[in-house]
């Protein structure tokens, strides 16, 4: 073997950038150096082991480093151990912490703050510049700093030591649970043109468990907070389909193809999905560059923490090791694929008889049908009309349209099971009541000797009417001919009025409550809807949730702007008009009017700037109020209808926002301009293409 030879073999051995230095130092030959030169890239320049990428996921140069930090976090750390770094330079690792495994979570904390205070009190050293009679390890860190390191650096450094646990186990795991969905997920993701990388987004955000609860009330496969979801899928105390891990692939296909189409990036749209489009759009603006690299560094959003800025290149280390599993982990175990087949249902019906119709273990339903919740398990509601069944096999027409026969005609309903009364909360709505119970706006109301909807008082009691069933409502010959009618494929479900509404009052932000009771067996007199679990039920199962903190949660989705600016003016949006500006200014039309030198017949119109009088309110309880009413705008509507898509619209001669929502039976004009926020409307011309939602009407019952 020659030097040369020698030497690249000592190269691909090396494990610390001093060994390659020495190396460099002993060796004079251009040409060798040059050789030496290129196999050390990896070194110098942090680049991480990793199969091509499309252009749309390239490793900026700039965040290597930090994915090669959650690459050794995800392939060598496991959940026993931990990184102690820096926060912001994540190259600077202290120490690997480890733990025992019979270690009380109190006394994992009790190892990390002192490892904390440890190295706290090292930099304090530096900083006073004590650097004599150090240990190697010690004096490696001091080395890692520099020698141009100033004394405040140092102390600085001490507020960015971070814990981060190690993940390989948990991650390993997921490896195993993501071939079960693997198939799917692609196919959703090529339907809608989105990027196939985004597939490899569950190992960050839950380990591939459909299962998982965030601290925060994220759930399910994709993590979906409870307000964002609403949106695209259903989510209530009977069905939650966050759980369901293919009504959520649909949901964060068309959550991320809304994340492009606002901010023109897929990293962007990708770290929107932690952070929230909102807050990457202002980033764009601020820093005036769409560049994932610029803003993770520079960005200093208020809630543009560690998170957020992290969660692109955790991304890109998961797609890494995903894309080269058996390189990281050595073979994998192979689970054998699951056969299911989706039955939607024309009427309400209890689980139980289901399982019996279908002949289908229960036990095999309920791991086949998660989104449904512990009422319908508990047989105190009804698996809801419209809801696509998951049955175990695939069982051929024939034997489907059997299990429909067996089902008698006293064991199909045409209203949801629901008896008693409901303790309003705050800022319920009877309407989100109404929904939420499965009776209309109208019942709920005669019930309650009300002629028309109006403000609860936290505590107050709502009565809630029984809906009819089939069997007590129908004569035994319609009952019989609608029995007879059940098809393998049965119709839709027909949609709710637009007044029967659901409230989404609760917000992430109001996470911290205990997780949700479990049904009674038998609904007593006065039973109520439970909520749908807020938190883990133990605390293995919040281990098992998101590998990265959640940022401050987005609560119902929205992502536009209604705050005020600092020269009192508000850009106006839609469904706003000037006598809204008025009530929630507490003054009159009038006086806006004569503020803004509007004729008395002008209306105010979107994207326009309008002078506000905050003579009686504060700009916070402005937009407090402003807040307020779009959230109830659009909880109204996601009560009753979901996105299921996008598609390009090519604006017509004459048309004007307002036309074109109308033309698209039930989109709003306020959700058209969410979808189109740099599109001047005023201005639109003829010819131009827009972004229009598919919207869908569905049953909540």
């Amino acid at each position: 073997m020659s030097d040369n030879e020698r030497a690249e073999t000592r190269i691909a051995a090396l494990r610390s950038p001093n060994e390659v230095i020495d190396l460099f130092t002993a060796r004079s030959n251009r040409t060798h150096w040059l050789k030496v030169a290129l196999l050390l890239a990896p070194f110098i320049c942090g680049t991480p082991p990793r199969a091509d990428t499309s252009d749309a996921f390239a490793y900026p140069a700039d965040l290597e480093p930090d994915v090669r930090f959650w690459i050794r976090v995800y392939t060598e750390v496991t959940t026993d151990q931990g990184l102690l770094h820096d926060d912001w330079y994540l190259g600077l690792v202290y120490e690997v912490l480890r733990f025992d495994p019979s270690d009380s979570p109190r006394q994992r904390e009790h190892i990390v703050e002192e490892a904390k205070a440890r190295y706290a009190a090292l930099l304090r050293r530096f900083a006073a510049g004590d650097t004599d009679n150090l240990t190697p390890h010690e004096r490696r860190i001091l080395d890692a700093f520099g020698d141009k390191t100033t004394p405040t650096q140092y102390r600085e450094a001490i507020e960015r030591i971070r814990f981060q646990l190690g993940q390989a186990d948990r991650f390993h795991e997921g490896l195993i649970r993501a071939q079960e969905y693997e198939k799917s997920i692609s196919r959703v993701l090529a339907d809608r043109g989105v990027p196939p990388e985004i597939g490899a987004l569950p190992h960050v955000e839950s380990s591939f468990n459909p299962a998982a609860y965030s601290r925060v009330g994220a759930a399910g496969l994709w993590q979906f907070m409870p307000g964002t979801a609403r949106r695209y899928m259903r989510v209530d105390g009977i069905v939650d389909q966050r759980l369901d891990p293919y009504s959520a692939t649909e949901a964060a296909a068309n959550l991320m193809l809304y994340n492009y189409r606002l901010l023109g990036s897929w990293p962007l749209a990708v770290t929107a999905y932690n952070h929230g489009p909102g807050g990457l759009k202002r980033a764009q603006d601020e820093l005036g560059t769409s560049d994932i690299a610029v803003i993770v560094k520079r960005y200093q959003g208020a809630t543009f923490g560690f998170a957020s800025r992290n969660f692109y290149v955790a991304f890109l280390a998961a797609l890494e090791v995903d894309r080269n599993a058996e390189k990281y982990f050595g073979p994998l175990t192979h689970l054998p694929e699951t056969q299911s087949t989706v039955v939607p249902l024309p009427d309400y019906v209890a689980v139980d008889a289901l399982a019996r119709a279908f002949k289908a273990d229960l036990g095999a339903l309920r791991v086949l049908n998660p989104a449904l919740r512990p009422p319908v398990w508990n047989k105190t509601r009804l698996v809801p009309r419209g809801y696509e069944l998951r049955i175990p096999g695939s069982p051929p027409p024939a034997d489907i349209a059997a299990a429909w026969a067996r089902l008698a005609p006293a064991e199909r309903f045409v209203a949801q099971r629901n008896d008693g009364a409901h303790r309003a909360r705050r800022g319920e709505t009877l309407a989100g009541i109404a929904a939420a119970s499965g009776v209309t706006l109208n019942h709920l109301l005669a019930a309650n000797g009300l002629s028309s909807a109006r403000d609860l008082a936290r505590g107050e009691v709502v009565r809630i009417p029984m809906p009819a069933s089939r069997a007590d409502s129908a004569a035994a010959g319609v009952a019989a001919a609608a029995a007879a009618t059940a098809a393998i494929a049965p119709p839709p479900p027909e949609p709710l009025p637009a007044a029967e509404t659901q409230s989404a009052s609760a917000q992430a932000a109001s996470a911290q409550s205990a997780s949700a009771p479990t049904a009674p067996a038998a609904a007593p007199a006065l039973a109520r809807l439970p909520p749908p679990p807020r938190e883990p039920v133990s605390e293995r199962q919040a281990e098992s949730t998101a590998l990265l903190p959640a940022a401050a949660p987005s609560g119902n989705g929205d992502n536009t702007d209604y705050s005020v600016g600092a020269d009192n003016t508000v850009v106006v949006q839609a469904a706003e008009t000037l006598g809204h500006f008025a009530d929630w200014s507490k003054v009159s039309s009038g006086s806006l009017r004569a503020l803004n030198k509007l004729h008395k017949n002008a209306m105010v119109t979107l994207g326009h700037k309008v002078k506000l009088d905050l003579s009686q309110v504060s700009a916070a309880q402005f937009e407090a109020a402003r807040r307020d009413y779009h959230r109830q705008l659009q909880e109204s509507f996601f009560a009753t209808h979901r996105i299921s898509g996008t598609e390009n619209y090519v604006v017509k001669k004459g048309e004007s926002l307002w036309i074109i929502a109308q033309q698209h039976a039930d989109l709003p004009v306020w959700l058209v301009a969410e979808y189109n926020p740099d599109v001047d409307f005023g201005e639109v011309r003829p010819g131009a293409t827009i972004a229009l939602p598919r919207v869908e009407a569905i049953n909540r019952q």
